[in-house]
Order: C-alpha cells, then structure tokens, then sequence
C-alpha cells in the first residue's frame, strides 16, 4: 500500500497537469483521490487542497458509478442534484466529471467546472470533445500512477536489500566484470577494522584480482565459502570468501564478493564453549568457618576490581572455583573465562597456545590458531599453576601483562586484548623467586590482589559440613539411602590431615557411598581410602627385609598418588598428574604399576584395568 507521502510526487504532477488542463480549456480544474481528499486545483480550488470534497456530489457519484458525468444548470439530471447539500458548489453552472483509472481500479476522479455562462455554454457546445480530452488527461494520469507506484515498489525493494546487506555479518562487494566497484555494504568496514586493514578502497581493488578468487571464479567452485589467505602490500589476511557471477537481464555479468573474518567466527565459537560453563558463584563454594568465610568476603571485593589476583593454597582447596566466581561476580561475566594450566604446556608449544598463529607460520601449520588471550579479550584469564611456568618463558607473559598485546607466529600484526588476570599456584612463589625460579617482576605483577585460600586441616568447622554435604548429593546421585556418618568415621575424618584437602573429601565421600551398605557410613569404609599415619610405621615391616620394606613403601607411595589424582576426567592426565609428583617417567610409572600389580580402579572416570605389555610398549 502506498502511503500519501510516498505519492506526493504524483500529487505534484497531478497539480501541473491540472494547470495545463486549465490553460488550454479555460476552465477552472479539480482532482480528488478514492479517499475524496481533493489532490490538485486551479482557481478558488487551489486553495482547498487537501480538504476532502463535499459528500453527495457528482465527484462522488463519479467515483461510486465508475462512469463520466456531463453536468449543465446543476446538472438536470435531478437525481444527481438533489443528492447534493454542499449549496457552494450551487455557483458552478456546469462541470464534467471523469474517473481516473489505474489497472481497472478507480483511483480518482478529474473534473473541470464553469462559474460563468460563457464557459457553460463552450462545455455545452464542445462536450463531447472536452469529455473525450480530459478522458485522455485522466488515462495519463491512470499511467503515471501505475508508473509510480513501479517505481516505488523498485525504490523499496532496493531499500529492502540494501537494509538486508548493511546487517548481515559478511562483507558484500559488487564489482562490473572489468573490475569496477558498483557496491560495497556497510559490514565490510566493520570486517576490514577486525582484520587491521586501513586501506578499504586499496584492498577492494587488490582482492578482486587474486588469483586465487579468479581460479574459484573460473572453475565456478565458488559456490561454498572458501578460506584462503591473501598477502596484500606485504600483509597477510585469512579471510572465508565466495565469488560469483551475477547475470543480468541484458546479458551483462557482474560480480559479488562475499567476505568473512574466519577468526572472528572462530573466536566467537571458542568463547562461546567457553562461556557455556556453569555460572559458580561464592554461595556454591562450600565453608562455614570463620577464616573461610573471611576468604570468600575478600574474594568478593576483589571480584569488582580490575587488578589482578594471585590466589594460592594447596592441591585441592578449590582455586580454580574461587577464580570463576570472581569472574561470575565482575562486568566481565557475560565473555569468556579462559583456564591456562601452565604445568601442562610443552615448552615448545607455550607461545602457541599464549598467542595463537598464522597458517604456514612453521610446519604443521594447516590452518589459524587463536591464541587463549584473543580468546579471553573482554573476560577473563585463569592461569593456573603459574610456578611451573619455566623462567625464560616468564619474560613472554610478563609482556603480555604489561601491554596488553599479542602478536601470533608468523604475523606482523599487533592485536590488543582486554582481559583480567587471575592466577593459582600451590607453590610459595614469593620463596620460588628467593630461589631464583620465579622472576620477581612477574610475581609483583600478578600478586596485587593476593587471595590465601586455607587448607582443610585448618578449617575443622567445615570437615562435617562438607561432608555431609557430599554424602547428601552423592546419596541422592547413586539413589542410596546413606543419612550420615557414624560417630567412629566422624572421629576419623576430624583427626585426619587431608592432604588432598575438598578434592580428597569428595573422592572419599563418594567411595564411601558407593560401597557402603548400612544408613550411616562406617569407620572401616573410609579407612581404606585414608592416607596412613606415620604413627607405628617402622612395626609394619618387623621381619621384612630391606628390598621388600622399600617395594611395600614405594607400591604405597603410587596408590597414593593414583588415589590423590583419581578426580582426572581421563586415564592419560592422571597418569601426567602422577609422573610429575613422583618426578618419574611414564615408562619408569608403567613399569612400577606392573611389577606391583597396582590397579587403576577409579569407579567414575577410570577403568578398572592393569597397565599390560601392550600399554609399556606403547608409551615406550
């Protein structure tokens, strides 16, 4: 439906026809629409344009009947005239009214009038020629309506188009089959400032005569976006393109370029898996005592800062879940929260993984690699196990930290990142930098908002609470009817020094309720996964001799360690975790688990399974 305003153009037209129309017949002249609002006008009718035409007149019977009327004397035909109550129009001796058509639809009506009996008399006289004139006058204007209203409905297509174009996400250049640019959308200065391209007009020229995009042209395998990377004035870009001919109706092609940043995608894919973690908050990070509640209140505090935090304390007190609330908590937590475990980067592949790199940089190099910090830009980054980061690599991070920057293997192209630093380690860092393996830069770097997170044989006040908590939500998990804890486990999980702190409480409470068979769990369950005292240890081995106290010792040792890392979500990190405590190979590991016959036996995440021959010989 074409509004008024969209039409004022005809209306326009209308008007200057009307002048004509009165030039040549000497008659006074007025048009209305189908809404009777009278839309040009000569005479004393100039000046009530706009105004609707009177009710019960002959426009409106024109308009209703679909047929021309001929009026003389105020029109004999008494019907017409006695239908008439505007007495105003009792001055006009004579008029013609004519429909104005557009494709059999009545659109208007064209009328001339006389006020005078000299131009009564020339309608008289002359009717059926001015009848047959302004009939040709009102076809004309039926046309042009029609002709409007195409051109209209082309205006608003275009504009359809082109506000569909300016909001997808890719770049849409539309180039002549020479090379000249017709079109270029508003996304593509967008994609252009992403990938640091400053030069559009000089980038639009170079790219359409890649080669690459030729032979995609050519082959007409440019259907599907294809990734290629294109080295323009000495810079290389990776960008997802189509191209295609566009044909036109007069046979002439034209060219549309489609552009995407494919690590923009990538990005976006990487923090989107990223954000998906479940939203923690400190109300799910389990303590009620005094020193852990004063933990979480610092925690919070920090969490509205932008500085950055080292939280440290032992294996297992749950930094990594303080370091997402903190994120959950902060104006960054609707972007990424990125963990970096430092202690499981090779060496050769840290600056990988810090900063990303570009296809062809070394070999093996297939494709982009995003580096953690692009993908954290915006959020958060939690490097976890900071100690065990080697010293001449500290120097890269500390850089990063300090300008904000990233440069991936084998580009030249600088790119800032917005993100907040946390930091973990179970080590003492500040001793680590009076023994020279931690710079000391670095560790004033990361440690402005120092977090201190107790151990669990420090925090006596929460040993029942969490546990009964465990047993409450893995009762329910495995549907067993476990209520608590007899007064002999009590006794002993209270004396205990958990070592392994909330992890090795969630992984014995969860043993405990798997092979527990009464309401209350027993001393003698939890006994079996407790690490044993030192109390009586040399009466173990009365009678043994030197060889076989050392094998009983050291097969303890690694069921400890197994046991401590049993929480791994796949045999290999374990196996990793446990090498690295030892400070022993994986071959050496394997060898150890088959001369002692120990068994990986972790009911949730592990097979129960001894290392054979075959797992030797492949680590070897």
């Amino acid at each position: 439906m074409i509004n008024e305003l969209e039409l004022q153009e005809y209306y326009d037209l209308a008007q200057k026809i009307a002048e004509a129309i009165e030039a040549v017949l000497n008659l006074d002249v007025t048009m209305m629409n189908e809404n009777m609002d009278r839309i040009a006008g000569t005479g004393i009718y100039k000046k009530e344009l706009n105004n609707k035409i009177a009710k019960n007149s002959a426009f409106e019977s024109c308009l209703l009947s679909d047929e021309s009327f001929v009026i003389i004397n105020h029109c004999k035909n008494e019907s017409i005239y006695n239908r008439c109550t505007n007495r105003i129009h009792c001055q006009e001796l004579a008029k013609i009214c004519v429909p104005i058509k557009c494709k059999e639809k009545i659109i208007g009506v064209l009328g001339v009038i006389a006020f005078n009996d000299e131009q009564k008399h020339r309608i008289q006289s002359n009717r059926d020629i001015y009848l047959n004139y302004l009939e040709k006058m009102a076809s004309l204007l039926g046309g042009k309506y029609d002709q409007y209203q195409m051109d209209l409905s082309k205006k608003r297509y275009a504009q359809r188009m082109n506000g569909i174009l300016n909001t997808i996400n890719s770049g849409v250049i539309l180039y002549t089959d020479s090379g000249e640019v017709l079109y270029t959308n508003n996304a593509l200065e967008g994609i252009f400032a992403e990938v640091g391209i400053e030069n559009i007009d000089d980038f639009v020229s170079e790219i359409r005569k890649h080669k690459k995009l030729q032979e995609l042209l050519e082959s007409g395998q440019c259907i599907r976006p294809c990734e290629i990377a294109i080295d323009i004035l000495g810079i290389k870009y990776t960008l997802l393109v189509t191209i295609t001919y566009l044909n036109m109706d007069n046979n002439s092609k034209e060219i549309m370029l489609t552009i995407q940043n494919i690590d923009y995608f990538k990005k976006q894919v990487m923090q989107s898996i990223e954000k998906n973690h479940i939203r923690l908050k400190f109300d799910n990070i389990l303590g009620i005592s005094k020193e852990f509640l004063e933990v979480k209140r610092l925690a919070e505090k920090a969490a509205l800062s932008e500085s950055n935090i080292l939280i440290q304390g032992e294996s297992g007190t749950g930094k990594e879940l303080f370091a997402r609330a903190i994120h959950n908590s902060s104006d960054r937590r609707d972007f990424a929260f990125v963990p970096i475990n430092c202690g499981a980067i090779p060496y050769d592949l840290f600056e990988s993984e810090f900063f990303g790199y570009e296809k062809g940089a070394f070999t093996g190099a297939y494709a982009n690699k995003i580096g953690k910090f692009e993908v954290a830009d915006k959020g958060t980054v939690f490097l976890d196990e900071i100690g065990d980061i080697p010293y001449d690599l500290q120097v890269k991070l500390l850089r990063i930290l300090q300008e904000k920057e990233v440069c991936r293997i084998g580009s030249n192209v600088v790119k800032k990142v917005d993100v907040k630093i946390i930091a973990a380690s179970n080590k003492d860092l500040l001793k680590r930098v009076k023994e020279g393996l931690f710079r000391e830069d670095l560790y004033y770097r990361l440690n402005v908002i120092p977090i201190m997170v107790p151990p669990l044989v420090k925090r006596h006040e929460d040993i029942l609470y969490i546990a009964n908590h465990f047993i409450k939500y893995y009762s329910k998990l495995l549907n067993k009817d476990i209520r608590g804890l007899t007064q002999e486990a009590i006794n002993l999980m209270m004396e205990y020094h958990w070592p392994g702190n909330v992890r090795e409480m969630q992984n014995l409470i969860e043993y405990a309720c798997n092979f527990e068979t009464e309401s209350l769990i027993s001393s003698q369950v939890i006994e079996k996964r407790l690490e044993p005292k030192n109390e009586g240890f040399t009466k173990r081995f009365d009678g043994e001799s030197l060889s076989s106290s050392l094998g009983i010792v050291e097969k303890e040792i690694i069921i400890r360690c197994i046991n401590k890392y049993s929480y791994s979500n796949t045999r290999d990190q374990m196996i990793s975790c446990v090498c690295k405590e030892l400070d022993i190979s994986r071959a050496t590991l394997y060898r150890k688990i088959k001369e002692y016959n120990i068994c990986l036996n972790h009911e949730n995440y592990l097979n129960n399974e001894i290392i054979g021959e075959k797992d030797i010989k492949r680590q070897k």
